[in-house]
């Protein structure tokens, strides 16, 4: 049983990472033409085209994606609590709201963490820029250009990446410590 729940935790964390990266990509980055974007975009097409059906996109606003992260952050945790213990949850419609914002946060979180992370191995190596770097550059100069302007870099080594990873993890224990119940499932 522990493995079909975490192999569902899995596809269901997959899925909400997909969802950011293809809300993020759409409005940081213009240019669809993208090979990574247009990859984010084609393995999310199956899963967002039901709801594209229902919920087309208003003006500027990918309402379908929207909605499916809404879904994917706010079942994720009754789901798993069902598969642990056999008995349904019974919270409140907010207080599933609450822990779905939850669970978008620390989604965003490792995001973040991991983009950051991969970002800085690839600087390691003297390699062509493509279309991932791109998109990964793009993405992480929003998160890192306003500590830049705090943070100078020190000599030719640049500490930002090694202070958001901090802040994050900083972030990820003080969540643990406010939401003991939560926290570890989501």
């Amino acid at each position: 049983m522990l493995a079909i729940i975490l192999l569902l935790r899995n596809i269901i964390d997959v899925l909400i990472l997909i969802c950011i990266l293809r809300i993020w990509i759409y409005y940081t980055i213009k240019n669809t033409y993208n090979t990574f974007a247009q990859f984010i975009i084609k393995i999310s097409q199956p899963i967002i085209q039901p709801f594209q059906i229902l919920l087309p996109n208003i003006k500027n606003i990918e309402l379908s994606t929207l909605i499916l992260l809404f879904i994917l952050v706010t079942i994720k945790y009754p789901l798993l609590v069902l598969l642990n213990t056999k008995t349904i949850p019974l919270y409140s419609f907010i207080t599933l709201i609450f822990i779905g914002i939850l669970v978008l946060f620390k989604s965003l979180g490792n995001l973040i963490f991991w983009l950051i992370t991969i970002r800085t191995v690839f600087s390691w190596f003297d390699r062509k820029a493509n279309d991932f770097d791109y998109i990964l550059n793009t993405l992480t100069d929003q998160i890192m250009y306003p500590i830049k302007k705090i943070i100078l870099p020190i000599g030719n080594i640049d500490v930002i990446p090694f202070v958001i990873s901090l802040v994050l993890y900083c972030l990820n224990i003080l969540a643990m410590d406010i939401f003991p119940q939560f926290w570890f499932i989501i």
